[in-house]
């Protein structure tokens, strides 16, 4: 998005790359990472999603993300208006590597694709080119594996999450039961027998 960032760290692990510029694909929620492990705290990864820029700060050569991600909620905009867009559909989504820019935008429009190499300033929309649609499928994976990433499952850190394993199922949904003889008969026992009746209506 060429977002002007620019860093001053004054540590001396720093001075290797003092006075450079850094061309990797950073994106905005990378700050807070690098603020947290800057004053040495452990990184809730499970909740904050960037990566650490100190490595690029002090030299170093880690590997990278391969594309950028930025999301737009335009709902409030006068282009939602103007396009008829729904609230709920009034959302863009930008994947960018080192030679290609598409977005997606929801609400049934067709996606825009620029080549950065050749059209540097985006003028020529590609996304309806198909001579590039292998570029557009792999933009659209990408999207996809990007949407499945950790933070649309919870924000429980894994550790807690592993010290419920094994719990009891007395309470919640049995995942993976067929036909209920897997399930320990004291489990059973509401669900057998005469219905029990419902309590009247008004919380009387």
């Amino acid at each position: 998005m060429k977002v002007p960032l620019i860093i001053v760290d004054p540590s001396p692990g720093a001075d290797a790359t003092r006075g450079t510029i850094c061309d990797e694909l950073v994106e905005q929620i990378d700050l807070a990472v690098t603020f947290v492990e800057h004053y040495g705290a452990p990184v809730p990864d499970h909740i904050l999603e960037g990566r650490s820029l100190l490595p690029l700060l002090r030299g170093e050569r880690p590997q990278w993300r391969e594309f950028a991600v930025s999301e737009y909620d335009y709902s409030v905009s006068p282009m939602a208006e103007v396009l008829g867009v729904a609230p709920r559909d009034a959302r863009l989504f930008m994947i960018a590597d080192r030679r290609w820019k598409f977005m997606h935008a929801e609400g049934g429009f067709r996606p825009m694709l620029f080549d950065l190499e050749t059209d540097p300033d985006e003028f020529r929309d590609l996304g309806a080119d198909p001579e590039h649609a292998s570029v557009i499928a792999m933009m659209y994976e990408r999207l996809g594996r990007w949407a499945r990433r950790l933070s649309q499952r919870t924000t429980v850190s894994e550790a807690a999450l592993l010290a419920r394993r094994g719990g009891t199922p007395s309470t919640g949904i049995l995942i993976g039961v067929h036909d209920g003889h897997e399930v320990p008969e004291e489990y059973q026992e509401a669900y057998h027998g005469p219905a029990r009746p419902l309590p009247p209506r008004g919380g009387a």
